[in-house]
C-alpha cells in the first residue's frame, strides 16, 4: 500500500526537515502499517520534497520587523498586555505546572505528550522504529492503567524512568531499549524547559518575529507556486516534483497492495487538488487526508485551474463535487492552527475531523506530526 505524503509550505532542506521526515515515517510505518495488517518493511512510504523550489527572500527576510531599539518609534509606547501570554506562543509543549502533574489529570495525554517531545529529535530510521515501537506499548499500558497509583511517588526528573520500568512489552524487562529511554529523558527535559522567561522585551521580540516568518515563508510558498504552477500541458517544476512522485507511488501498486494513499499537510493539500482536477485527472487517489490544509479556503477565492463559477449555486448552497479520481478524503483540522480550515462545507463527499494537537497557536500547524496519537487516529479511521 503506497503512501505518499505531500509536505507544505516553509520546508527547507536540513537536519530539522530530514528529522521530522525519519520521525513521521517511523511512526506511520510502526502504527499504521500493522493497523492496516500491513508489515513495516513492506510498507512503501515516500515524500517528494518541493520545498527547494518554493519562495526565496533575496534579502534573508530583512523586511520582519523585530525588536531593536535602534529603530526610531513612531510615536508613544502601545500597550502590549495583550503580548504578555507570549507563553502561548513560546512554549513548545503547551504544559504549564510540571509533567507529573499533568499526568495526574490526564496521563494517556501526557505519556503521547512526552513520546511526542522525543519524536522531534529522532535522528536515525532505527531510532524512529524503537521509539514508534515503544510508543505501542505505553499507549495500551495507559489505555489500560488511566490513573497509575506509581504517579503519586515520582516527580519530573524520574517520571521517564518509572514509565519505562512499568509499560513492559510482554517477557520484556523495561518498555524499550536504552536508547528509547535517553530519547524519552531528552523529550521530558524539552517539555520542563519549554517555557522561558515570559513577559520581557526579548521574548515578546522572539515570538513576535518567529511568527512573522512562518506566515511570510507561508504566504511567499503560496504566491511562489500559484505564479509558477505552469499549465496542464507544462506543469511548473513544483508540480512536477509531486506528480512524478504521485505516479512512481502508483506503478507501485500490487494485487496484494491496491490501494493509493496521500497524505499532504498545509499547502501540499492545495498541489495535491490542482494534480487530480487538472494536471492528471487520469491519476486514481484511494485516500486522501489532507492536514492543516486550505484546501477549502483557495476554492473559496477560486484560486484552482479547476475552478469554476457556477459553485455555489445562486443560493449559496451546491458544493464543489468531490474530484472523479479520489474514492475518499478526510480532512483534518486543529481549532488552535490559524492556517487550518474546514473542507466539508465546500466540497461534496469530504469528511471533516477535529484534532486537538495541544499545541499553542504558533506551534499547532507543524504538530500533528508531533503527536503519536495522530497516527492511531489515522489507522483507526483509514480501516473504517
Amino acid at each position: 500500500m503506497p503512501i505518499v505524503f505531500v509536505h507544505g509550505v516553509n520546508n527547507r532542506a536540513g537536519d530539522e526537515y530530514r528529522d521530522n521526515e525519519i520521525g513521521r515515517n517511523s511512526f506511520i510505518a510502526e502504527i499504521v502499517g500493522p493497523a492496516l495488517g500491513l508489515s513495516p518493511a513492506s510498507l512503501r512510504i515516500s515524500s517528494p520534497y518541493w520545498g527547494g523550489d518554493g519562495a526565496k527572500f533575496r534579502w534573508n527576510m530583512a523586511v520582519l520587523p523585530d525588536a531593536s531599539e535602534s529603530i526610531e518609534k513612531f510615536g508613544a509606547e502601545g500597550d502590549i498586555e495583550a503580548f504578555g501570554r507570549t507563553v502561548e506562543l513560546v512554549t513548545e509543549a503547551g504544559v504549564k505546572g510540571g509533567v507529573v502533574q499533568n499526568a495526574r489529570k490526564d496521563f494517556a495525554g501526557t505519556v503521547d505528550l512526552l513520546f511526542g517531545s522525543a519524536l522531534a529529535a529522532v535522528g536515525s530510521d532505527e531510532d524512529g522504529r524503537e521509539l514508534a515501537q515503544a510508543y505501542r506499548i505505553a499507549r495500551e499500558y495507559a489505555e489500560e492503567n488511566p490513573a497509575p497509583e506509581w504517579l503519586d511517588e515520582v516527580d519530573d526528573d524520574n517520571f521517564a524512568d518509572v514509565l519505562n520500568q512499568r509499560a513492559k512489552a510482554p517477557g520484556e524487562q523495561s518498555m524499550g531499549a536504552g536508547g528509547v529511554l535517553d530519547q524519552l529523558k531528552e523529550g521530558l527535559s524539552r517539555i520542563v524547559n519549554a517555557i522561558p522567561s515570559v513577559g520581557s522585551s526579548v521574548a515578546v521580540g522572539l515570538a513576535r518575529k518567529k511568527l512573522n516568518a512562518t506566515v511570510t515563508n507561508f504566504a511567499g510558498d503560496a504566491f511562489v507556486y500559484l505564479a509558477r504552477r505552469g499549465t496542464p500541458e507544462v506543469p511548473g517544476k513544483i508540480v512536477n516534483i509531486v506528480l512524478s512522485e504521485l505516479l512512481a507511488a502508483s506503478a507501485a501498486k500490487t494485487d496484494h497492495d491496491n490501494k493509493l494513499i496521500v497524505i499532504a499537510h498545509s499547502f501540499g493539500g492545495e498541489i495535491v487538488y490542482d494534480i487530480l482536477t487538472k494536471f492528471d485527472p487520469g491519476l486514481s487517489i484511494d485516500v486522501l487526508i489532507t492536514v492543516g490544509s486550505q484546501v477549502g479556503l483557495f476554492e473559496e477565492m477560486k484560486l484552482y485551474l479547476a475552478s469554476d463559477d457556477m459553485y455555489p449555486d445562486d443560493a449559496g448552497h451546491a458544493k464543489v463535487p468531490m474530484p472523479a479520481n479520489l474514492k475518499r478524503w478526510l480532512n483534518v483540522f486543529d481549532p488552535n492552527d490559524v492556517l487550518s480550515f474546514l473542507a466539508e462545507p465546500i466540497f461534496a463527499g469530504v469528511q471533516d475531523f477535529k484534532y486537538d494537537t495541544g499545541f499553542s497557536t504558533l506551534q499547532a500547524h507543524g504538530g500533528y506530526f508531533l503527536r503519536p496519537s495522530f497516527y492511531s487516529r489515522l489507522a483507526a479511521r483509514l480501516l473504517a
